[in-house]
Order: C-alpha cells, then sequence, then structure tokens
C-alpha cells in the first residue's frame, strides 16, 4: 500500500521564502520527474518527521498528492534528496522525483537473515555485512526487505551477494562479490580445532 502525503503548490521561492515557511513549521519541497513540469511545493513539518519515522531507512513509494486551490493532482514518486541542518539534523528540505509504474527502478531494501546457522550452533557468531541490497525492480513491487536463509551457513563461511543471485525472487544490482553475511570462529580456535585440543588433553602422556 502507498504512503500518501499531501503537499500545497507555493508560487515564491527563494531563502527568504524558505525562511518564513520553517518559521512556520512548514518544508519547502520540489516536485520533478522526466516529462513533469518542476514544481515548488510545501508540506507540514510534522508530516515529513513522521514519515521519516515510519520509513527508517527504507526507500518507499509514496503517492504525493498535490493541492493547487481547487485542484489536486497524485503523483507517484521516491525520496530522491533529503537536506538536514548540519548541527540540529533539523529538515530543510524535500525532493520528491516522478516514476513511472512500468518502468524499473534502483532502491535499496534492508536485509533479513533467517534461520540458525549451523556455525553458530557450533560456536561461532553470525555477522551481518549488509544492512541493504540494492536491487532492480517495478515501483509497485518494492519488496519490505530481502530475507535470506543462512541456516546453512558454517564457521569461517561468507555469504556473497553472488550467492543469492538464484535463491531471492529479485534481481540484485549490488557486485557479486559484495559480502553480505559471515560466520565467525569463536575466540580461541576455529571450530574444528576445538575438538583436537580437548582429544589431546584427554590423551594419557607417555612416561620417561
Amino acid at each position: 500500500m502507498d504512503v500518501q502525503v499531501v503537499a500545497q503548490r507555493r508560487v515564491t521561492a527563494g531563502k527568504n521564502e524558505a525562511r518564513r515557511l520553517r518559521q512556520q513549521e512548514m518544508i519547502p519541497a520540489v516536485f520533478y520527474g522526466p516529462g513533469s513540469q518542476t514544481m515548488p511545493l510545501t508540506i507540514p513539518l510534522i508530516r515529513m518527521e513522521k514519515l521519516f519515522r515510519e520509513m527508517g531507512e527504507e526507500q518507499k513509494l509514496l503517492n504525493l498528492i498535490i493541492e493547487d486551490g481547487q485542484t489536486r493532482a497524485e503523483k507517484h514518486v521516491m525520496l530522491r534528496e533529503i537536506q538536514t541542518h548540519p548541527a540540529r539534523r533539523q529538515l530543510l528540505h524535500v525532493d520528491f522525483y516522478e516514476v513511472a509504474m512500468d518502468q524499473a527502478i534502483e532502491v535499496n531494501v534492508p536485509v533479513e537473515l533467517k534461520g540458525k546457522p549451523v556455525g553458530v550452533v557450533k560456536g561461532g557468531s553470525l555477522n551481518l555485512l549488509a544492512r541493504f541490497l540494492e536491487v532492480r525492480c517495478l515501483p509497485g513491487e518494492i519488496p519490505e526487505k530481502v530475507e535470506i536463509d543462512v541456516s546453512a551457513l558454517e564457521i569461517g563461511q561468507t555469504l556473497h551477494v553472488a550467492d543469492l543471485v538464484s535463491v531471492v525472487p529479485y534481481e540484485l544490482v549490488d557486485d557479486g562479490g559484495l559480502p553480505v553475511a559471515t560466520i565467525e570462529a569463536p575466540e580461541g580456535g576455529t571450530e574444528e580445532a576445538a575438538p583436537e585440543a580437548a582429544a589431546a588433553a584427554a590423551a594419557p602422556g607417555k612416561k620417561k
């Protein structure tokens, strides 16, 4: 389901206008895209703050409703650029980029690891190396997450993007050599070394 954002079209622009809007708890924004007229907008600050809390670091398709007096237009957009104050982290400006629903786009999707790895059962630790993967898909088919089964991962093994091409139902854009997850050996040695050390300790010593 699309996330809806309502914006007002604005006539004036410039630094003074942007400053005035922020004093009124509004954020200046702009809408643009291939074949579309660039349009300056204003959006309530509280709405954008709520949107960013809901989205986190995910990229989602937005249903932007642009109101201009008595007219109302709906556009499918993605957030293209977000400007914040370097010290206060306050939102200053956002760009909305129109997308065509029949043309594939590339978006970053969060990774979620599923299953308990064999290597973890043997004492290793699972490390997620890529929190997001870039996926190419239609705007209306953006997945919420990329689920990856790591239950077969052994100590010392690393899962790369190339290993996922045949097991995830999405087109992955990242380089095949990008590491996604790995199982690190426990401190003090590898999984194979532990039984050998135990056997050596249990073996009787030779008498001289």
